[in-house]
Order: structure tokens, then sequence, then C-alpha cells
């Protein structure tokens, strides 16, 4: 095949591409331009040198009728590497990544929560990781300016992580209609090629003809190589030489549009019915259902015509030259015999059982009533639509529905929830509060007042909300709406005083149900953050938990994971730990078999404070990391935001235990680049006890002090004050540096850590006490000690051992110093802590002796203490006997990252393979 002219250095950066995926480096080329500029010559280009390079390919073409149907350009990549085939070889493909696609696909159509879309993105992201491990792969879609949303967000889900895949994605569009969709975010990460019009002498090599017409032919087609050839084929079918003068006289009259209407003018009747027909049913037309759609008796004929005339290509299904063709054709139609044709399309598909989601593609553009059940396949398509993540035609959808049966409240209710996830606030409002009269269901009045919270404010919607209870008796129905209410009240720092009244009457709920646990979790929460006794809070949280319920309600919505990871939270905080490891260990296994990398870092956080409480600081290393790199590429809403700033607190407190300072200062200087102007919210406010405890490791007092206060003043601004992540703590060692009283702040946060009740609080706030308070120093620590040792948190005990420790050597009991430092020893090794171990050993060396034996500290031995913490998770998966793509896939990386980790591993170890890990690792 002959390259396209004056596309050298599109096909340069194309070449390119091919030859960093042979590579393994993943690319994203963006080919964009007007209809006919030669996007497609350049995407056919790309697939002959795929292929010469032994590239598995997949290729997908966007169609305006098929933007309205689900996952349609997805759909056409997978289907069209399995039709082809049959029997055996059909059945060998379906049980691999093409199967796996489909079912993702189908799965997802079954349950349409708005969680299902992040879910069904990291499915379909694995069939592509899977289909590109035995061979480099090129994903190419044509006219993407057509597809459908739900394969847009897929096409940019893939683009920001394919970097270290062999993957070559190629998008062919015209210029994206706003800056904001998918097609411009898909342009962020994108070799962006724009091929320019060709020049005369382009036009020239191409045709051949005399100057004066080759001037003519170029500034009435601008130089598009679409419509030049277009223009071309008319003189010859007018019998107009090239090469004569007088033709470039002719030129000027003929537009593209005269151009098309004098093509099809030519043709017989049937043919011309027949480009119709194929015009509305779309890309990849059916002949036969095509033929029958127009009434035309001979076929063969009719398509013959069409083909000898450049209006359609044929193979297994008839398709037009080129997209303006097919404009053209549609255009020519006009609105009454397009509507006409589509409600013959839709009758003529529902009888054959096809789809919900294609005839209902019909249905939007037919006349009222066309089939009996029109309203039922509009909501079964816009059911599929809002799984897929598209809830703007899915509310078109149902709204025709609407239309269809004007008085069902049912379908009025889902026109307006998919409005509200569509952004019109106003229009979902006045649908779900007319849908409440018709059906006096307690969801439809909290999903109303939603809509008012975003229209008037959470204000508002509490008004409303409150309105709404007091005229309902008491029952599960005013329960979901005082459920409601709690949620908004909890967003308003000024409603906390109400909101905590209001819930403490729900704190003896049973958890029995979906609002009795979500009561129970803000219940919870509140109690945490307004430090009610931790053995309340608690019972509190457990209830809600409720033995894995409250996971399965948050199943769905990435905000009621929110919730219950918040009382997951405040059960930690309360010190109980091994209710919250086995609720921890429950969701970890849902998420590694059905979830998104926002699910796995939710629950990895989760698993961060368990294991942060109970001082196992290796493992909250190698977890905040593996979050931070689950929802690296994910867009900065509230959510991610908050999953962030928890994974960078802790893994600062991490790098400060390794006496790493600057590496704890990178992980929040990452996190304030990315996030600079945010607005504040709970992780971010704890994020100042950081900064705080950076600035003491640096010796600044003067800062670590500033920074205690911002979290005081940012806590105080929405009135809480958990001992958890005290202020107070920070402060005080600041103003001790300082020279400055600090006793009575040490008493005020051992106050607090009483109300609270917790061992591990308790036990810290006395040491904290201790060290403002020289006379009873050593009766203080003492107790902390004590105390300490009925708390989860072995950290904890070892830095009361050693402040213990130090204060017997310095009063000269040395004798009695030695026992607490060798079992801070123990202690911080065991945690990770090596800040802590070495300041213990000093003491104790400083006694003239030595630890009692040669401590582990997580991995000192063979070497495998220059593990980094994934580096050593990795290592032991693989030990276990998990292969790479296991490893990954739990972790939620590519397997290459895998791969990468196992390199460097056994460089470290000087190991030659896998078989040498366990050994080393034992």
């Amino acid at each position: 095949m002959r390259e396209p002219l004056e596309r050298d250095h599109e096909i340069a950066h194309i070449r390119e591409a091919l030859d960093a995926a042979t590579r393994g480096e993943g690319r994203v080329v963006v080919i964009e331009g007007r209809a006919g500029i030669g996007k497609t010559r350049l995407v056919r280009e790309c697939r002959e040198l795929a292929k010469e390079r032994g590239f598995g390919r997949l290729q997908a073409v966007g169609d305006a009728l098929e933007s309205a149907m689900a996952w349609g350009v997805v759909r056409q990549m997978v289907e069209r590497s399995v039709t082809r085939y049959s029997g055996e070889i059909r059945e060998k493909i379906l049980a691999g990544p093409s199967g796996a696609a489909l079912k993702a696909l189908d799965d997802a159509a079954l349950d349409p929560s708005e969680a299902e879309l992040a879910r069904t993105l990291h499915s379909l992201w694995w069939v592509a990781v899977d289909l590109s491990s035995t061979r480099p792969l090129l994903i190419t879609v044509d006219d993407a300016h057509w597809a459908d949303l739900s394969s847009l967000q897929f096409l940019v889900y893939l683009s920001r992580r394919i970097a270290d895949l062999p993957i070559a994605l190629v998008v062919a569009t015209r210029p994206p209609a706003d800056n904001f969709g998918p097609l411009a975010q898909l342009s962020v990460s994108a070799d962006r090629l724009m091929p320019r019009p060709l020049t005369p002498e382009a036009i020239q090599a191409l045709v051949g003809g005399h100057p004066e017409v080759i001037a003519a032919l170029h500034a009435a087609s601008g130089g598009n190589p679409f419509l030049t050839g277009v223009l071309v084929d008319e003189l010859r079918a007018l019998g107009l030489p090239l090469d004569e003068p007088a033709t470039a006289e002719r030129i000027s009259g003929l537009g593209p549009s005269t151009v098309f209407r004098a093509t099809l003018g030519r043709l017989p009747a049937p043919a011309v019915a027949l480009a119709g027909a194929v015009a509305v049913l779309g890309s990849h037309a059916d002949p036969w259902q095509a033929a029958a759609l127009a009434d035309v008796a001979d076929l063969p004929a009719a398509v013959e015509a069409l083909v000898a005339a450049n209006v359609l290509v044929t193979s297994e299904y008839l398709e037009f030259v080129h997209p303006v063709v097919h404009e053209a054709v549609l255009t020519g139609l006009g609105p009454i015999a397009r509507a006409s044709l589509h409600a013959r399309a839709a009758t003529s598909l529902w009888e054959a059982h096809a789809p919900a989601d294609r005839v209902a593609a019909h249905l939007v553009h037919a006349p009222k009533g066309t089939l009996p059940n029109a309203a039922e396949v509009l909501r079964k398509a816009a059911s599929a639509l809002l799984a897929a993540g598209d809830a703007t035609t899915a509310a078109a959808h149902l709204a025709r529905a609407v239309d269809e049966r004007p008085d069902d409240a049912g379908l009025r209710a889902e026109l307006g929830r998919a409005l509200l996830r569509t952004g019109d606030a106003v229009n979902a409002h006045r649908h779900l509060k007319a849908a409440a009269v018709g059906l006096p269901d307690a969801e439809l009045v909290a999903a109303a007042a939603s809509a008012t919270a975003v229209i008037e404010g959470p204000a508002a919607a509490i008004d409303e909300l409150t309105e709404a209870i007091a005229a309902r008796p008491d029952g599960e129905s005013r329960l979901h709406l005082e459920a409601r209410l709690a949620v908004f009240r909890s967003f308003l720092p000024e409603q906390r005083p109400t909101a905590s009244l209001h819930l403490s009457g729900y704190a003896g709920l049973a958890g029995g149900t979906p609002d009795e646990r979500t009561l129970l979790g803000l219940v919870a929460q509140m109690g945490r953050y307004e430090v009610w006794p931790h053995d309340e809070v608690a019972a509190t949280a457990t209830r809600a938990l409720a033995n894995g319920a409250y996971l399965d309600d948050a199943t769905g919505s990435t905000d009621a994971m929110v919730a219950w990871l918040v009382a997951l939270l405040a059960l930690m905080a309360a010190d109980g730990v091994d209710t919250a490891r086995r609720e921890i260990d429950r969701a970890r296994l849902k998420v590694r078999a059905h979830g998104s990398p926002v699910e796995f870092a939710m629950v990895t956080n989760a698993s961060q404070f368990l294991n942060w409480r109970c001082g196992n600081m290796q493992v909250v290393e190698a977890e905040a990391e593996g979050a931070l790199a689950a929802i690296a590429q994910e867009d900065p809403v509230s959510q991610v935001i908050g999953l962030r700033a928890t994974s960078t607190h802790f893994a600062a407190y991490s790098a400060l235990e390794r006496g790493d300072v600057a590496a704890a200062q990178a992980a929040m200087d990452a996190f304030d680049l990315a996030h600079a102007g945010s607005p504040p919210m709970m992780p971010t406010i704890w994020l100042h006890e950081v900064r705080g405890l950076i600035a003491l490791a640096r010796g600044d007092a003067a800062q670590a002090l500033i920074e205690a206060h911002r979290q005081r003043d940012a806590m105080a601004a929405v009135q809480v004050d958990p001992p958890t992540i005290p202020w107070r703590g920070v402060a005080v060692r600041a103003l001790l540096l300082l020279g400055e009283p600090a006793g009575e702040l040490a008493a005020e946060q051992l106050d607090v850590a009483r109300k609270w009740g917790a061992a591990t609080e308790v036990g810290a706030a006395l040491r904290l006490l201790a060290h403002t308070s020289a006379g009873s120093r050593l009766e203080l620590l003492t107790e902390s000690v004590s105390v300490l040792e009925g708390s989860p948190s072995r950290l904890e005990l070892a830095r009361s051992l050693v402040d213990l420790g130090e204060t017997l050597r310095v009063a000269r009991r040395r004798t009695d110093a030695r026992e607490p430092l060798h079992r801070a020893i123990e202690l911080a090794a065991q945690c990770g802590s090596t800040a802590l171990r070495t300041r213990a050993v000093e003491a104790l060396e400083a006694l003239g002796d030595r630890p009692r034996r040669q401590i582990v500290m997580g991995a000192e031995i063979a070497g495998t203490g220059s593990l980094t913490a994934s580096e050593r998770r990795v290592a032991d998966l693989a030990a276990a006997g998990r292969a790479n793509r296991e490893i990954a896939q739990e972790l939620f990386v590519t397997p290459k990252t895998v791969e990468n980790h196992l390199g460097r591993i056994y460089t470290k170890l000087g190991i030659a393979g896998r078989r040498d890990l366990a050994r080393v690792l034992a």
C-alpha cells in the first residue's frame, strides 16, 4: 500500500509509537482533524505497519447511532475478534481475555450503580493487559467523536495507565466539542497529530491535470483529500477532462453538497432508498435488514449501483465510503423520512429480539407510540447506560420514556435520579418531587433533598427533610429520612450540636437494616470526634459494621464506602483492632475479586490505620505506597484527595520511624504539589501533625508549634478534638524545645485521653505529661508503661519503655533501666522503627550494656534490609508462590511493575531468581 502524500511527519510519529510499544513503553496517538482530512487513511496505515510488526490488533469505528449504546465501541473491538471464528477456536477465544471483556460488560449492565463503572473500567484494563501479554497490541478507534461515552471513558482510563504496557492506542477524531470531555482528556497524554491540508503539488501528484484545474480543485476543496476526490469523481462523471484549462471554471460551482446530490440523483430509486436505510441503521448495517427497511426487492442491484457510485463499500456489512457521505445522505432524507425509518427500524429490531439499547437508539428518534412497550425498552437501555457511566444519554432515554407514559411515577423517579447524576439538580428536583406525590417513597423524598442540597445547599435540604419527617409516622420510611438528615447535618459544622443531639437518640439501634447501620456509623464518627467514651464508640461502630453487612450496603456507592471506612476508623481508634482486622480481611477479599483502584485504596487506608495502631510500620509503609500508586491516575475528586492525604500521612509516619526525614518531607511535598488549593477536609487537617513532626525532627521547634496551632484552629472550626491524632503532642514537644512552659497543655491532653479512655491514648498522654513534670516523671512513665501493656500499640509501649529506661538511667538506677531498654529494643525492631531502636540501643550502651541478642529489624539478614517496603511485600508474595499476574492483581499494579520490582529484588539480594527467594527470606 502506497503511503499517503504529505504525511511523512504523521507516519514517523506512528512508527515511533509502535516501536515504543514493542519495547513495552505504551503510547497514545490522537489524530485530530476535520472530516475528509485523511484520518482514516492514517489509521489504516497504522494497522498495516502494526501487522508487519506482528502486533495483535483491535479496532472499532465510532457511529452516531451507536453513541447511545453503552460500551458500543468496546464491544465492537471485542466482538470483531470473536465473530470471525467458530467452533473450538471461538470457544478458546471466549475462554480468554475477550470472553472476560464481554463478561465484564454484561455484569456491568446488571448493576447500574455509580461505583460499577470504576470496577468495569478496571476489569477492561486487565483485559488489555492480558491481550498484550504475549505480543504487542494495537488498539485503533476511528471517528471517536461518535464513540459512546462509556467507551471513551475506558480509552481515557487506559491512556493514563499505558506507560509500561506494550500497547499503542491510536484514536482518530474530529476536534473535540469542548475542553473538558473524554476526548480532550485523551489528548493530554497523547502524541497529537493534526494532518494539514494537501498542497497543490500533492493534488497534482494525486490526480494529475492542468495547473489551472489543480489550482481550482485546491481552492474548492481547501486541500481536503476526500473532498478533492469527490470533486474529481464528479468532473469525470460530467465528462470534464482534468487536463483542459476550461474545466477550472466549472469547478467553482461544484460544492460537496452539490456533488452528493448529483451523485444520488443519478442513481435508481431503490439504490437511493437503500442508502437512506443504511444511513439510519448506522455502521455495520446488515444488508438484508437495510433492504427490508427500504422496501428494496433487488438488493444486489441496489448495492452494485451504490458501490459503483462510490457511496458504499461492502464486506460482511454495508458501510459508507466516508462519514461525510453518510452525513450527506442523512441530511438529504429530511426529518420526517428519518423519523419514519427509525420507527420501522425500532419495530423490526424489537421483533427480532435485538438488545434493548439498539432498539432504544432508534426509538428516541421515532414518533411517540412506535412500540407499545417503548417505555420499558427505554428504561432498560437507560439502566445499562447508567452502569456504564453515561447518565446524560440515560436521562434522555428516560425523558422520552416519561413522554410515552407521563403518569408513571416510577419512571419519573428514575429520570430524576439520572438527572441528579448529570448535575441537573433543578430538573432532577422537579421530577423527584412529582414522583414522590405518586409514590410516597421515603427514598424519593431523600433523593429530592439531595437535589435541593445541590441547588440551595445542605441547610435547605435539612429544612426540607425536617418538614417531611414531621409529616410521617414512625417506621422504616421515617428512619430512612432520619438517616439522610443526619448525613446532611454532618456536612455543616454549625449543625454539629444539633446533629449530636439527634444522633445520640439512635445509639441504641441494633444495626439490622441499612438505615440503622448508616445512623450507627454516623454516631460512631460523632463519638470519636466529640470524645465520647471509647467503649461506647467501639460498641456502636461494631453494630454499624454488623459483621460485613455495612460493607455489603456500601456496594455500588463510593460515598457509602466512605461511610463504612469512617465507622471502621472509629472502631480502630477505640482499640477495637480484632473486629476491625476481620472486617478489613473480608473487604480485601471482596475488592480483590471485583473492585476498583479507589475501593482498593479505601480498604488499604483502613489497613494502614490498623497496622499503625498496632505498630507494624513496615506494613504501613508498603500499604501507603501501594494505595498511592493505585490511585495515582484517578481524578482528584474529594474522596481521592482524602485517600491520598491519609496514605501520605502514614507514609510520612513510616519514614520518620526509619529516621528518614527527607523521605517524609518528600511525601508531603508530593501531596502539596498535587493538591495545592484543595478545600480542607478531615484527612488534610491531620497533615498538620505530620508537618509538625517533620519540623521537630529537624529541630525547628517554632515551625512545629505553628503547625500544631494550625491543626488546633482547623479542628476548632469544625468543633472536633479527637485524641487519636493530637495537636497538643506536637505543641508540647515544641514548647519544651523553646524553653516555654508546657505542663498545662500536656495535662489537658491527658484529660482528653482519659475522657476517651482507650489505653493507647491514655498511655501516650501520660508519657507526654512526664516530659513536662521532672518531679513525677518516673511515676508517670511507670504508669504509662503499665497502661500501654493493655494496648494493641506495641510502638507506643516501646516509646514509653525507652523513656522509662532513660529516666531510670539518669536517676542512677542502672540495673532497673536495663530491662525496659532491652524490651524497647525488641519491640522497636518488631515494629520496624529504626529511629526508636537506635535511641534505645544508645541508651543501653550508655549503661555499658549491649542488646541481649541480635534483633532482626524486619529484614536485616542476608542483605534483605536493602529492600524497600514495597519490594519486600512483592518478594514475600513471590516467595509464597504467587505468579506475577496474581501479585499485580492483588496490589492493583501492572505485571510490568511487579516484574521491575522482582528484578531489583534479585539484584539487591544477589540471587538468580524466584526459586531462591523463599530461602533468602526465611
